[in-house]
């Protein structure tokens, strides 16, 4: 066995040589790396120095191999050294050595047996017996293992979005106004698909190093869906949701025409689907959501969540559309909408809108023209046409940009809080349920889905804040993104302002800090 030999000593470390290796022990962490690596340099090789090692000695003590020692290398024998914990093997050896077999008994009396590279072998006899010294060579290397790749889950359905889709200038075209995803019984939702495992590796000596596994899929679905040989499939006919990343199948109306004379008045408490359209006089009530792939005419239409109209409102001066959520149409004409947000891709005409949050009318050919326009947060529109003299207007109430930002900071704050705790929850219920401690897995698991609903209706609202967020400069905003033909009132947060015939490419926002209205942009 090799002697220790105490090289060098100081209140905070102290180096060891043991054969041509050089050990360090920090005493009294942290100790600066600097000042280790200046003490190494006067005894070690300086390409031996393992600094990650020499880092977590520094920060955290302890006594570890970290080089080799310096100098000539010459020795007067030949020497294998298994390191980089049995990864790797050097071999040593000095002027004049010849004698490749006494090299291939030294290996094989260390116990090395795989990734031999025999040509670096003969190499190294050949230099030495030239009369070279040979330091500390790499003649064999284990294999490194493949981790294990994780599993995933792959969606065969899409969300319907409501999202802008862009041109080739990054411009709004339309807005998708598909609102429903139907599905029927016994269709594949998603497909589980497992993890591929891992492949071990090997030391120079043969010991396996295994891969790390990699991670089964979480599978997370709600009523309405089943579970069967890796497949979500849907158990019934009905409308595919997504709360958070939970999927559910939920029952729906669906109309397969007109809702009109066949049908009579529509009233249902759940989501409705109207294939064609709804016709002069008949009412449709949900307590879900509303779409209709038809038109709109002199009809009322209500629902507890978003409505989407894909052929548009002609209204007759007639027609309502009240949503507690959103509102999407291919154009609103002479008709009264309530809603939360309005996204239409055509035009507004002879309309009054009333939208809590925003008004988006950007399509390709996005307009509005003589329409009363009442919001909190924005308007974006491309084009403002009107008809006669201040017979459009545009009403923003304002919000607290300041104060919204910071309730968007708090909830991905405690989003993130939840986050950790369900990592947490998921290791224990795993180990609690490997122990058969079911009563505290249980426990564990009745947490972890409370926390999961609390952060898909968290997630909702965050996406909410985030959309108004990057609609509103300031307090109140206008985005004119085309042109105004004809001079347009406005009025941000109280203040009342103007848009000139004329003007084109600009934003007009309510400033709270000068309590005016800013324009920036192109007139």
């Amino acid at each position: 066995m090799e002697q220790c030999l105490e090289l060098e000593r100081s209140e905070g470390f102290v180096l060891y040589r043991e054969g041509d290796s050089l050990s360090m022990e920090v005493l009294s962490p942290p100790v600066g790396v600097l000042d280790l690596l200046s003490a190494l340099r006067r005894h070690a090789d300086p390409d031996g120095i393992d600094l990650d090692k020499v880092r977590s000695l520094a920060s955290s003590g302890g006594k570890a191999e970290i080089g080799y020692v310096a100098g000539d290398g010459a020795t007067d024998r030949a020497s294998v050294k298994i390191v980089d914990d049995g990864n790797r093997c050097l071999l040593t050896l000095p002027k004049g050595f010849d004698d490749l077999d006494k090299v291939e008994s030294l290996l094989a009396s260390k116990g090395v047996v795989q990734g031999i590279n025999m040509d670096e072998v003969r190499k190294a006899v050949l230099e030495s017996a030239a009369g070279n010294d040979v330091f500390n060579r790499t003649v064999a290397c284990g294999i490194p293992p493949v981790n294990g790749e994780d599993g995933w889950i792959e969606c065969l359905k899409e969300k319907a979005s409501g999202k802008p889709m862009t041109d080739e200038a990054g411009e709004v075209d339309f807005y998708s106004l598909d609102l429903i995803v139907l599905v029927k019984k016994g269709e594949v939702l998603a497909i589980r698909h497992d993890p591929v495992e891992p492949m071990d590796g090997s030391t120079v000596t043969g010991k396996a190093v295994p891969g790390r596994k990699g991670k089964s899929p979480r599978v997370v679905y709600g009523s309405g869906i089943e579970f069967v040989d890796g497949k979500l499939i849907a158990s019934m006919d009905g409308q595919l949701i997504w709360r958070g990343e939970k999927m559910f199948v939920e029952p729906l109306l669906e109309i397969k025409g007109n809702v009109g004379p066949e049908t009579g008045n529509i009233r249902y408490h759940g989501t409705v689907l109207v294939h064609g359209d709804v016709s002069d006089g008949y009412n449709v009530d949900a307590e879900g959501d509303v779409e209709v792939r038809g038109c709109v005419e002199r009809a009322h239409i209500k629902s507890g969540g978003n409505i989407s109209i894909r052929y548009g409102v002609a209204g007759k001066e007639v027609a309502v559309i009240e949503a507690k959520g959103d509102v999407l149409a291919k154009f609103i004409q002479e008709a009264e909408v309530k809603c939360s947000a309005l996204k239409v891709n055509e035009y507004i005409l002879r309309a009054k809108i009333s939208a809590k949050k925003g008004v988006m009318v950007e399509g390709r050919h996005g307009m509005v023209m003589s329409s009363r326009i009442e919001a909190s947060s924005y308007v974006n529109v491309r084009t403002v046409r009107m008809m006669k003299q201040e017979d459009s207007s545009i009403a923003i109430s304002g919000v607290s940009r300041a104060e919204l930002f910071a309730r968007y900071k708090r909830l991905l704050a405690e989003d993130e809080k939840d986050s950790d705790r369900m990592l947490v929850l998921s290791a224990s219920i795993r180990t609690l349920s490997e122990k058969g401690l079911y009563k505290q897995a249980t426990t564990r698991l009745a947490e972890f889905v409370s926390l999961e609903e609390a952060q898909a209706e968290r997630s909702a609202v965050i996406s909410d804040i985030r959309e108004t967020l990057k609609n509103l400069k300031g307090d109140a905003t206008l985005n004119l993104i085309g042109q105004s033909s004809g001079s347009l009132p406005v009025r941000l947060k109280g203040v009342s302002c103007r848009v000139e015939s004329g003007a084109r490419w600009m934003t007009m926002f309510y400033d709270p800090d000068s309590d005016q209205v800013r324009v920036v942009g192109r007139g």
